[in-house]
């Protein structure tokens, strides 16, 4: 990249790509993100794009880790004067995690996943220990936490959550939003008093 685009810029067009990628990920999958159309639209030359991200499949691991970063300030955003998160808004937030819906594999094929997850293999590990850390991250910013909170299974009702905004065809389209509305509902009464 150029010298005279500073850190922060660079960083900037980071940002303006992985928007604008996610966006074309949600218009139509892996084939809408179309490198060529996202240099021209952000007026940057194709090898400014390759000295941002080695190639698309690093660009679109990127895009899914600003996705996770940008539901985690959503949730920050939530906190109350006292620093902690309201029954009501933990809901608040879950519901909003399900409208925005910022989960990169919601937006694949299956073929495109099972591509993605091989090409990332080594940095792309489902880690037990990364979701009780974000679980009890999540339960210590809570105004009033359940005694003895079960966050296995409110983190399995979280990924039931996302999984099921990835397969949405597969349900009873009907009832979807009432079960969502019930695994919102559990996943709130298991982590709140």
């Amino acid at each position: 990249m150029p010298k005279i685009f500073s850190d922060e810029y660079r960083n900037e067009l980071r940002l303006r790509l992985l928007d604008a990628g996610f966006l074309m990920l949600k218009s139509g999958g892996l084939s809408a993100v179309n490198i060529d159309q996202l240099t021209m639209d952000s007026y940057i030359a194709k090898g400014t794009f390759y000295n941002l991200f080695e190639n698309k499949y690093e660009f679109m691991y990127h895009m899914m880790i600003h996705e996770r970063n940008r539901a985690k300030e959503k949730l920050l955003s939530f906190l109350n004067d006292c620093g902690k998160i309201t029954k009501d808004s933990l809901r608040t937030y879950l519901s909003w995690l399900v409208a925005e819906n910022p989960n990169v594999f919601a937006y694949l094929s299956e073929g495109e996943k099972k591509r993605l997850i091989s090409v990332w293999a080594d940095r792309y590990i489902e880690d037990e220990n990364n979701d009780k850390k974000t679980m009890h991250m999540l339960i210590s910013l809570l105004e009033k936490p359940a005694e003895n909170p079960d966050w296995q299974l409110a983190c399995n009702y979280m990924k039931l959550i996302a999984g099921s905004l990835t397969m949405k065809n597969v349900f009873i389209s009907e009832y979807f939003d009432e079960m969502i509305d019930a695994l919102i509902s559990n996943t709130v009464d298991l982590l709140c008093l």
